[in-house]
């Protein structure tokens, strides 16, 4: 789902700004702070109504304005080019689609499956559990229709059991939400276990070629409540700890996902390029899988690509983006070395001040 042009106003420093993209790679140049990022940025706004630097999208509006307006040209599957917008006005954001309001913002990702591979990359392996299921479940979101209803039934049920908790409800109180919340929990369990597994060979093969180490990879998916246990067995063992501590204590809110390299935690194996890599090649191992499963091409925006990456191992990432029909975006300080990347279609593009022109 190519992004044609873009349009860009009173976002952070950027100048009005009217870009016409290539279908396959577009690289950004220009010094530290230039607006380099901001461009990125605005493209993952456009996808996911939040921005990847702040939690307030307030303080992307330019000094000085009330907000800003972020409009692009976007090919749906059947070849169709339709307009897509998003703008943030005294406070309120509106997103536009085909002329039409958006009434949910999660249709804006369902049109832009975009993947960020930025400075911030470590998260997915070094912080808390909340960032791996996220990466879940965005992959999921794409691949698998059923799964954010089952997402959404269980989050609801899950706040009403637990405010029952927080006011140290009965057991019998508490056990009455158990039923549903088992189900939907299942539910989402074996969404989630079949997606791994199908990620999993995917992953494999594309580490083992950006890392050029033996295939020994491994995704190991923590379900949430001790495995010997099913959930509905979970919740009711320990519905005497929740309702001590005020809250549902096992289930799929607290599954995680661990990485290895031959059999030890990657992050115990792994140098930081390392890692790097390996997050880069669990990110377009997502991208693959959404490709091959629902034909649909993702959206990549690559920040500061030199960055832990030696020019052989940028050739390869971007390569194997390629190889997989995605879109690609590029921030460097200069023009990479280009010589190995067989992408073919590239416009470059120059930020100075705040100021994107087209370097032909």
């Amino acid at each position: 789902m190519p992004v044609h042009n873009l349009s860009i106003d009173q976002f952070r420093n950027l100048e009005p700004t009217k870009l016409s993209f290539s279908r396959r790679l577009n690289v950004f140049t220009g010094a530290n702070a230039a607006g380099k990022t901001s461009i990125l940025e605005a493209l993952f706004i456009l996808g996911r109504a939040r921005s990847f630097r702040t939690r307030y999208l307030d303080k992307v509006t330019q000094a000085g304005t009330s907000g800003f307006q972020i409009v692009a040209k976007v090919s749906l599957d059947g070849g169709r080019v339709v307009p897509v917008g998003i703008g943030r006005m005294e406070k309120q954001l509106i997103a536009r689609m085909d002329g039409e309001n958006v009434k949910r913002l999660s249709d804006l990702a369902a049109l832009f499956p975009i993947q960020w591979v930025g400075g911030n990359l470590h998260q997915l392996l070094e912080e808390g559990p909340a960032h791996r299921r996220q990466f879940l479940d965005w992959g999921l979101f794409h691949v698998e229709q059923s799964y954010i209803p089952a997402w959404k039934r269980f989050q609801k049920l899950l706040r009403q059991r637990n405010a029952i908790l927080r006011k140290a409800g009965r057991p019998a109180e508490v056990a009455a939400w158990d039923a549903e919340l088992a189900k939907e929990g299942a539910a989402m369990h074996l969404f989630r276990r079949d997606y791994i597994s199908k990620l999993q060979s995917i992953f494999q093969e594309i580490a083992g070629t950006l890392l050029q180490l033996p295939p020994s990879f491994e995704i190991r998916y923590r379900q949430g409540w001790p495995v010997e246990y099913s959930y509905t067995d979970a919740l009711r063992n320990s519905v005497d700890k929740d309702r001590e501590q005020g809250f549902t204590r096992y289930g799929p809110q607290r599954a995680d996902l661990a990485f290895y390299h031959a059999d030890q935690p990657v992050v115990e194996r792994l140098s930081r390029g390392q890692q790097k890599l390996l997050v880069t090649a669990l990110h377009i191992a997502q991208a693959k899988l959404l490709k091959l499963g629902a034909g649909i091409s993702s959206l990549f925006l690559l920040d500061d690509l030199g960055a832990e990456l030696d020019t052989t191992n940028q050739a390869r990432v971007v390569n194997l983006l390629g190889e997989i029909d995605a879109q690609v975006f590029v921030t460097a300080i200069e023009l990479p070395d280009t010589s190995a990347w067989t992408t073919g279609d590239l416009k470059r593009f120059h930020v100075e001040h705040g100021a994107v022109s087209e370097v032909v």
